[in-house]
């Protein structure tokens, strides 16, 4: 990595926050029967920790809320709608309710098939079979979501998760959502570089460190060039490398 003389301290750098990507969560609304709840909880959890805000019903409308209107708002503010279609599903009185308002809504929808392909307003759509395992059904959802529409809002959204990483572990973990993309708009570039800049944690990390350094090497000539300037004057710092 090239490095010059100039000193810039984290405390000088880590107060700034130029970034122009939003800083929303990718929303996903799990529609599923009440019998499969189990599994439905599974998926959120694992989802979550993907870094998805994840909407499931039983888990997170409060007791005094209405249902039907939380359910509703939920449903339209979602980014991804996914039904867990099973035979208890179709014989769910509210899940068909919530596939017809989400496929009006337009939204980005990835059934998963438990015995049951998608029927009615959703019969066109391919299903991810359920293969008994929560990882490999999650992989199968990113690796959709990477084909999708909203494809440059996800990266958005994990750029942003990345720049504030607040530990080198962090760093690490969530640097690894970014090595799942082939590509970066000038923009995205710029914004991985401004979190290294910015961001004493990422600079330490022994996985995020060397991710930004082969990026700036590979997309120096659309850095900006104040960026650039900054980035080649990052003091050292010391690799933190966590034992287990």
């Amino acid at each position: 990595m090239v490095k010059k003389s100039a000193t810039i301290t984290p405390d000088a750098v880590n107060d700034e926050d130029e970034s122009d990507l939003p800083a929303r969560a990718i929303r996903i609304f799990l529609s599923y029967s009440h019998k499969d709840k189990n599994l439905s909880g599974e998926l959120k959890k694992k989802l979550e920790r993907n870094g998805f805000e994840t909407f499931m019903a039983h888990e997170d409308i409060e007791p005094s809320k209405k249902w039907e209107e939380e359910i509703i708002r939920n449903l339209k503010k979602c980014d991804i709608f996914i039904p867990i279609i099973s035979k208890n599903f179709k014989e769910s009185k509210w899940t068909d309710q919530e596939t017809g308002i989400a496929f009006a809504e337009d939204k980005l929808i990835i059934p998963i098939n438990i015995g049951l392909v998608p029927y009615g307003f959703i019969g066109k759509y391919q299903a991810l079979k359920y293969d008994e395992n929560i990882s490999h059904t999650c992989e199968k959802i990113m690796d959709t979501i990477r084909k999708s529409p909203i494809y440059d809002r996800v990266k958005d959204f994990f750029i942003k998760r990345f720049v504030k990483s607040e530990h080198f572990s962090e760093a690490n973990e969530r640097v690894e959502k970014l090595e799942l993309f082939e590509t970066f708009t000038v923009d995205q570039i710029n914004e991985i570089i401004r979190g290294y800049v910015n961001n004493y944690e990422i600079r330490g990390g022994f996985k995020s460190s060397p991710f930004v350094d082969s990026l700036f090497k590979k997309y120096s000539d659309v850095i900006d060039p104040e960026l650039k300037e900054k980035y080649e004057a990052c003091p050292e710092t010391e690799i933190q490398v966590t034992i287990f």
